[in-house]
């Protein structure tokens, strides 16, 4: 179960969902994959939550000390150690990492990764929000895919900072790393998700063809219902024109996508979900078998609720888009 003691809004919503259908704190805890005292402590002031401020012995920073730590955390992956050293502080680092999880304005959290965004892509991304704004049981029909790359050694970019809420998030460039590990691919929808398919080798257009006629043709229409849309990217695979006929032949609808937008996919929260279980603890790995069932284990995990969830975020989506004017959101 992670250590984490801050709720994501993704969770916080799953909570208030899940406590509105009358589960207990225990099963809630329980489908979230998170402790029993986090769950209580949320549910017991949501409004409150995240704001209170512990008590304790006296402050043993100054607030001219206070003032120094946060103006160089600000927006840094700076160490705890290093700010000690440099502002000649007469503590310990875990105590300058205490007054910087005390700050109102700084957040510890992972630096994620994004691809490039000019303005015409931004200019797509704000139009294509626009086109979707009034859709709502129309997402109920899509079945969202992708593929994810799992490291033996944990994820791809797996680097923290101090990120000041004040400022706009900074991102890592991606790298290939990690040790070696496994490409996958799945898919779901309002009612359910596709078995997970581990890829071997290079992916290219016939061989994505194959992938998707023997795990997604027999069961669009059970997870997305009757009239169902296909969502993919635009990897160069996917759009291939000998692809583009294959879908007509089969008569699947395939949803126009805006380049560069893995924040409006909902499949890129479950991958997020599907590693947290999967890299629980700092967990590595010492073999690509070993990494694989602790896939496929976690992924069993992985429930239609939670696909709900964030199927329903859709509208929520595009209004972040909307309101950023075509940049990235917080999804």
């Amino acid at each position: 179960m992670p250590h984490g003691t801050h709720l994501d809004s993704n969770e916080k919503c799953l909570i208030d969902y899940l406590k509105s259908k009358n589960l207990s704190n225990r099963k809630i805890a329980d489908e979230i994959n998170r402790s029993k005292t986090l769950v209580g402590n949320y549910l017991k002031d949501r409004s409150k939550y995240g704001s209170n401020k512990r008590s304790g012995r006296k402050q043993k920073l100054t607030p001219r000390n206070l003032r120094s730590i946060k103006k160089l955390s600000s927006n840094s992956s700076i160490s705890a150690s290093t700010l000690v050293h440099s502002l000649g502080l007469q503590v310990s680092p875990r105590t300058v990492n205490r007054a910087r999880s005390a700050c109102p304005t700084l957040e510890y959290q992972k630096m994620r990764s994004t691809p490039p965004l000019d303005s015409v892509r931004k200019a797509k991304r704000l139009q294509w929000a626009k086109e979707h704004m009034t859709w709502n049981l129309e997402w109920q029909k899509i079945v969202w895919s992708d593929e994810k790359k799992f490291n033996l050694d944990g994820p791809d970019g797996y680097s923290y900072y101090w990120h000041d809420l004040r400022k706009e998030k900074i991102f890592s460039t991606r790298r290939n790393m990690g040790g070696g590990g496994l490409m996958v691919w799945a898919s779901f929808g309002q009612h359910g998700k596709s078995d997970l398919v581990f890829i071997e080798g290079k992916m290219n257009a016939a061989k994505y063809r194959k992938l998707l006629q023997q795990h997604l043709v027999h069961i669009g229409q059970i997870i997305g219902g009757p009239d169902w849309v296909f969502q993919q990217d635009n990897a160069p695979i996917h759009r291939a024109n000998v692809n583009h006929r294959w879908f007509e032949t089969k008569g699947i609808a395939v949803m126009e996508w805006p380049s560069y937008s893995p924040d409006l996919n909902p499949m890129e929260n479950i991958w997020a979900a599907l590693s947290r279980r999967v890299y629980s603890e700092g967990k590595q790995y010492n073999s690509k078998k070993e990494l694989k069932l602790a896939i496929l284990r976690c992924w069993s995990e992985i429930s239609i609720l939670e696909c709900t969830i964030l199927i329903k975020s859709m509208p929520n989506r595009l209004f972040e888009v909307i309101k950023v004017k075509g940049a990235k959101t917080k999804y």
